[in-house]
Formats: C-alpha cells, structure tokens, sequence
C-alpha cells in the first residue's frame, strides 16, 4: 500500500466492533461516529479485495456505511453512502 493510499484511509478512520474470526474481523457489530456507538443492524455485503476487506453495512438508524479494515494497518476506515449504492459503481 503506497503512502497516498494510506493517508486516504487514515483520513475517513472510525473505531468499529466487530466479531473476529480465525484470522480478520467478519462482521462489523458497531460503529462510532462523533462519540456515539451506532449499532450495525445489516451487513448487506462484503467482499476481499488484494489489501483490505469491505463491508456495506447498515446502522440501526438508517444510515448506509462503506467500511474497509486494512490488516496491514489494523485500521478501519468508512464513508456514508447512499442505501445500496457502492461509490465508483454505476447501476
């Protein structure tokens, strides 16, 4: 990971509990955003990519969230995103 991409990432960082399993985390439980933990009612997708793992994911208050946890790093990042819309991908 080059040193652009991981200021990027630093940049939009979040403090997320999840479940862990055998080696990464599988399954974001909850996020804090501005102080207050918001609870993870839905993961609607995830995916591996070569660096990171990816998880969209739905809070308890309606909120759509693209996270990414980078294991290199051991850092988690994440954006709001439109319900069921990946930023980049045209539907």
């Amino acid at each position: 990971m080059d040193k652009d991409e991981e200021k990027g990432l630093r940049a939009f960082a979040l403090t997320v509990g999840c479940y862990a399993g055998a080696l990464y985390p599988e399954r974001p439980q909850w996020v804090e955003r501005d102080g207050v933990r918001r609870e993870v009612a839905e993961v609607e997708a995830q995916w591996r990519e070569e660096e990171r793992l990816g998880f969209r994911v739905r809070l308890a208050d309606g909120q759509h969230l693209l996270l990414y946890y980078v294991p290199e790093l051991d850092l988690w990042s994440g954006v709001i995103v439109g319900a069921g819309k990946v930023p980049g991908r045209t539907e």
